[in-house]
């Protein structure tokens, strides 16, 4: 066999100013100069704290650079452009998933190391390899896979019990999904899953455990805009632990399957496009896999918790009809999520799910 590297980012977690008390032994290793590249919003909330953390040492922040709005090459190329990144010898990113995937790219094509300092924990952008590029116009493009993650990631609790709690909902939904698929799609393969995908498998319990247990007092905590143990336990499943799960596991294989070949199948109705989040659909999704592969103990747990926190648990929810589902499922059915299943799944089985899950709504 050929040999394999796998690195992995480490990270820091904690409230306030202490998150960044070894930035400097951390950093300092890869040269002196930065350039901080981000969203707007999560720049201003983490400036004040990453200067701070630097001041009287020989790290040096050239810019502040907004990532353009979009994790688009065209704003790759421009950031790269930048007198301030050639000069750089490392990349903060901050912000979120976009955010963090452009600067991340632009870190990869300057072949710069590069640290996160993730202000919202709706992905694990962060924490993982894998980074998502879409058109100026937002629409997704495709996925490239950066020669390593972060080299440390810097997570301010603090940060993040202030932003908007949708952003934390959304990202526990999606997390749901990395809960349910990652079993299902390996299922029937466990014994030829070498080290580097049976890992991720066994870790994979960890990114759900934690939400079904801490989520809903997280999610409290955060429409109080109040850090706590139980946020610091949600988050680092949503961000660490899938993130790890997401770039050890093979990708095109093990890591996703109907919850989100649903999402990207409702996409093509205009509702779900305009005003519902990639999380929020997903984790609809995972309670139509559930229902399709009959994981009723595993359903129950899961819709009760989703109840709790307002996720969407039925079609309704989303302001979706039943026959509105035939073109999505046309389009669900053709991911290539899917095609690494325990059995063949069809648009037949997707729609038998959909159906039953509205009957199990009016129920339960």
């Amino acid at each position: 066999m050929s040999a394999q590297t796998v690195t992995f980012a480490g990270y820091t977690i904690g409230y306030g100013q202490e998150t960044y008390e070894q930035l400097i032994p951390i950093c300092s290793r890869y040269g002196s100069k930065i350039v901080v590249i981000g969203g707007e919003k999560a720049l201003a909330a983490a400036k004040p704290y990453i200067t701070k953390a630097i001041d009287g040492s020989n790290l040096e922040i050239l810019s502040f650079e907004w990532f353009g709005g979009v994790a688009s090459y065209e704003n790759v190329d421009r950031l790269k452009a930048l007198d301030s990144v050639k000069n750089a010898d490392m990349i903060f990113a901050v912000g979120g998933g976009k955010a963090i995937d452009c600067a991340k790219c632009v870190a990869s094509q300057t072949e710069k190391p590069f640290f996160t300092f993730p202000t919202i924990a709706a992905t694990c952008a962060s924490t993982t390899a894998i980074g998502v590029m879409y058109y100026p116009n937002g629409v997704q493009k495709d996925v490239f896979i950066a020669p390593r993650p972060a080299i440390h990631n810097f997570i301010n609790l603090d940060i993040i019990a202030q932003a908007p709690p949708l952003y934390l909902w959304a990202g526990i939904g999606d997390t749901l999904a990395k809960f349910t698929e990652v079993p299902f799609s390996s299922r029937g393969h466990e014994s030829e899953m070498a080290h580097k995908d049976a890992l991720p498998l066994c870790m994979s319990k960890m990114t759900g455990e934690p939400l079904l247990q801490y989520g809903k007092e997280a999610m409290d905590d955060v429409k109080s805009g109040k850090s706590s143990f139980a946020l610091e336990q949600v988050v680092l499943a949503v961000v660490i632990t899938s993130g790890m799960v997401s770039y050890l596991i093979d990708s095109y294989k093990y890591n996703s399957n109907m919850a989100h070949a649903v999402f990207y199948g409702m996409t093509v109705l205009p509702q779900i496009e305009e005003r519902h989040l990639h999380g929020e659909v997903v984790s609809y999704g995972v309670l139509c896999m559930l229902m399709m592969d009959k994981q009723m103990e595993l359903l129950d747990r899961i819709y009760k918790f989703m109840k709790s926190i307002n996720l969407p648990t039925k079609l309704a929810d989303m302001e979706v009809k039943l026959e509105e589902m035939g073109p999505a499922l046309d389009s669900a059915v053709t991911k290539y999520d899917i095609e690494c299943s325990p059995y063949k799944i069809t648009k037949e089985l997707m729609y038998q799910a959909v159906v039953d899950l509205e009957e199990y709504n009016k129920t339960h």
